[in-house]
């Protein structure tokens, strides 16, 4: 039974790789932006793609305290200053493309490393959370495990999928910074379920669906009564403002219906293009955790980016945050105030290499989680490396 989550991936994967090299199109390679036609992008407007790819990503990071662990809310394994490797990704996607009327999509992506556990259906510890971890942290996750139906302006994915909520991702190479904000952690990593996207406008997208909750599957038969919800929306051509809510029922626990929990998280975020070379990106997040009968949790803040490009190998960031928790929400911190301030650098000295170092502060008022929760700040830095196939 601890096999299924990959006997089904695998499955997947196989039978689209099928379908697509048994079209006429057979199989197109991904797009490659030099090369595209703007009216017609590389040619694949009445072709679907099949694509693989993946990324490894390792790295340490260490802090002026000299303790053994980090602290909370720093990457997904709290980072113990060792060299790790966090994520080894891979990924097979069938693209689609509804121009023309119907069409259809499907994606498997599986990620092993520190960074797995937290990848996985941690939620109600069902689906991939059987597939477990070391005793080193490390684990396997199905990240993505979905198909698609389109129809013109109309999408709807079933399976799992990864969350709509806030704007970073677990998956390392969509991110600048090679540690996680606050507001990271008050938002779901990953869905189960069913969601419709629908293009109203040119500039306005709207989507709904039913999904199991935060971080969970369908194995739990009381966890799956929550609504997710959103808007996309371009306030310009260089801006974009995007907000979504997940709210429903949520249960940690199977073996204990007491566990149950009104639950509620929204996240607004503003994607600025200020020029060609800076980009300013706000987010806002609140998460309310209400046990039924029992205690409550309570978290919001706001996180900036502030990115700027050097030229076409060094890019340059900073980030700002500030998050509140009003009861526990991370376990280890309790009610406080919590800030960091990030800089970072990324270099690509070679198309598929990308070295992320930074150096970071935290500081708090309230309780103090730092250096087995004596220290009230910290100073830490690392970097991470990811090399990209």
């Amino acid at each position: 039974m601890r096999k299924t989550p990959l006997l089904i991936g695998l499955t997947v994967l196989l039978w689209g790789t099928a379908v697509a090299f048994g079209q006429n199109n057979s199989w197109v390679a991904p797009c490659e932006p030099s090369l595209c036609n703007p009216c017609d992008p590389c040619g694949h407007s009445t072709a679907s793609s099949f694509n693989f790819g993946g990324w490894l990503e390792m790295g340490i990071y260490t802090n002026s305290h000299g303790s053994k662990e980090n602290g909370p809310m720093h990457t997904d394994s709290n980072r113990r200053t060792d060299f790790l490797m966090n994520q080894l990704y891979v990924f097979g996607e069938k693209e689609m493309n509804t121009r023309r009327g119907f069409d259809w999509g499907a994606r498997v992506d599986f990620a092993y490393g520190v960074d797995g556990p937290n990848m996985q259906c941690f939620g109600d510890e069902t689906f991939d959370r059987d597939l477990g971890t070391n005793k080193h942290g490390y684990g396997l996750a199905v990240y993505n495990l979905y198909g698609r139906l389109g129809y013109k302006d109309l999408t709807v994915t079933a399976g799992k999928f990864t969350g709509r909520v806030g704007w970073e991702g677990s998956a390392s190479k969509d991110n600048f910074f090679y540690s996680h904000s606050y507001c990271y952690w008050i938002e779901p990593a990953t869905h189960m379920g069913v969601i419709a996207d629908y293009n109203l406008t040119d500039r306005l997208s709207i989507a709904a669906g039913w999904v199991t909750g935060a971080d969970s599957s369908f194995k739990n038969p009381t966890n799956g009564q929550t609504i997710l919800t959103g808007f996309e929306y371009a306030l310009a051509d260089n801006a974009n403002v995007y907000y979504y809510i997940n709210a429903g029922k949520q249960n940690y626990d199977l073996d204990d219906p007491a566990t149950t929990y009104d639950y509620f998280v929204q996240s607004v975020c503003l994607e600025w293009d200020v020029t060609k070379r800076f980009t300013y990106v706000m987010q806002y997040n609140l998460r309310n955790d209400n046990q039924r009968g029992g205690s409550n949790t309570n978290a919001y803040g706001i996180n900036n980016h502030f990115l700027y490009t050097l030229n076409k190998q060094w890019k340059a960031g900073m980030r700002f945050e500030w998050l509140r928790d009003n009861g526990g929400h991370f376990g280890e911190a309790t009610q406080g105030d919590y800030y960091q301030l990030t800089w970072g650098l990324n270099w690509e000295p070679y198309k598929n290499v990308s070295i992320r170092p930074e150096v970071r502060y935290d500081w708090c008022k309230g309780a103090a989680p730092f250096a087995d929760s004596t220290k009230s700040d910290q100073i830490s830095g690392g970097f991470g490396m990811v090399l990209s196939f």
